[in-house]
């Protein structure tokens, strides 16, 4: 199984950029990347991906 997530999509928000990602295994992702340089958020990471980005 390749290890390349997929951009589903990218979202501006009041707190900072949202992103959306899918996994190929099918997976999906969410990234909060908020504004200011506080610390990213992620839900949903695939457990063989974790780390890779």
């Amino acid at each position: 199984m390749s290890n390349r997530n997929t951009l589903v999509s990218r979202h501006l928000t009041s707190d900072g950029v949202v992103v959306w990602t899918r996994c190929a295994c099918g997976r999906l992702r969410m990234d909060l990347i908020p504004h200011g340089g506080a610390r990213p958020l992620t839900a949903g990471p695939c457990p063989h991906t974790t780390g890779q980005g």
